[in-house]
């Protein structure tokens, strides 16, 4: 199968695609933990926090995540849960959830209680609650180190085998070389989806794929466009900003920030994470917001896109749009994204870019 055929349908089928075989599989809900920690610890990690684009919340799964979730949970916590209850991860290792992550601190919480409740079996993977700090100080530093010191003992018992300093140099390298292979394709009008097939790959097997994918790169013409705004697992975004140019810059958490910001020498790795200001919860939190400024600075346009179930990212957007404005950069803020638009919220938000130029 052709490459580029291979990385379209790994990233429409994602954690479906992933078969068990050789290492015991790690699932990752957050953007907030190095794969390279996982890989080194003789794991396989395979994000689950994204369903497959043929996903549906049926069946009698879902039955029992009503019992206890209330309506208004975050779309991919609930996704997430429909696919826990109905046994979907029952041959993981173990799933770790990132804390800064709203959706995942929620399904890991909500996992949790479906178990300790008895509406799921009591086997199935592990479930671990990675609590990385964002920020500069030694007491992060120090509280970083304990969280992975638990981590590495959570994974010792799920995997049966240590991280070493070896392996995690051996991790980082495979990840260099993905992120190398990626930069060859800066500028392919499918680089989200290409990137972003690799969170069910492993890096290796990424990279391989990647660099037999043809290079083609979209036409330096229209207008320099920004993306921001809370997660979007599809390629919608950057469908609507080819109408009217580019993308140079994606910030949002599926976008230009991973893998990049998980790599790193094995002796500095937590601190390289955790000192990387483009996070919603960076301490202090101005540096998030310097961060946004500075990687949306030599763009014509930005264009902002929460989702419906936003409740921290917005409260950046009216400081940013006056700013944006201050130095001529057009802003179009989005209608509240569903989690699967339809055409209609497509047209709207087509007429809000549109609006914003005029």
């Amino acid at each position: 199968m052709p490459a580029m055929e291979e990385l379209m349908r790994v990233f429409r089928d994602r954690a479906d695609h992933v078969t068990p075989s050789g290492a015991p599989l790690v699932g990752t809900f957050g953007d907030g933990l190095p794969e390279a920690l996982i890989r080194a610890a003789g794991a396989r990690a395979v994000e689950v926090k994204a369903p497959p684009l043929a996903d549906a919340a049926s069946g009698p799964q879902v039955a029992a995540v009503t019992r206890v979730a209330e309506g208004f949970l975050d779309d991919f916590t609930a996704r997430f849960l429909h696919r826990f209850a109905a046994g979907a991860f029952d041959s993981y290792a173990m799933i770790v959830f990132a804390r800064d992550d709203v959706a995942g601190l929620t399904a890991y919480q909500y996992a949790t209680e479906l178990r300790r409740l008895g509406h799921v079996p009591p086997t199935g993977p592990r479930l671990h609650l990675w609590n990385l700090l964002h920020g500069q100080s030694e007491a992060i530093a120090r509280f970083n180190a304990t969280e992975a010191e638990r981590l590495d003992a959570a994974l010792t018992e799920a995997t049966d085998a240590a991280l070493s300093p070896d392996t995690l140099t051996e991790a980082l390298s495979r990840e260099a070389a993905r992120a190398q292979a990626l930069t060859r394709l800066e500028g392919h009008p499918d680089l989200f989806t290409l990137r972003n097939a690799g969170r069910w790959l492993e890096a290796e097997a990424h990279a391989a794929l990647l660099d037999t994918v043809e290079t083609v790169e979209e036409p330096q013409t229209g207008l320099r466009i920004g993306l921001i705004g809370t997660a979007c697992d599809l390629p919608l975004l950057h469908d609507l900003a080819r109408h009217f140019g580019r993308v140079t810059a994606d910030l949002t958490p599926y976008g230009d920030p991973w893998p990049g910001q998980h790599l790193g020498q094995s002796e500095t790795l937590l601190r390289d994470v955790a000192e990387v200001p483009l996070h919603i919860r960076a301490n202090p939190p101005r540096r998030y917001g310097e961060a946004l400024r500075a990687g949306l600075a030599s763009c014509d346009l930005v264009i902002a896109s929460p989702d419906h179930n936003d409740d921290s990212f917005g409260w950046d957007l009216p400081t940013l749009a006056r700013d944006l404005a201050g130095q001529g950069t057009r802003f179009a803020r989005l209608p509240l994204r569903p989690f699967r638009p339809d055409a209609a919220w497509i047209d709207t938000a087509h007429s809000r870019i549109e609006e914003a130029l005029a």
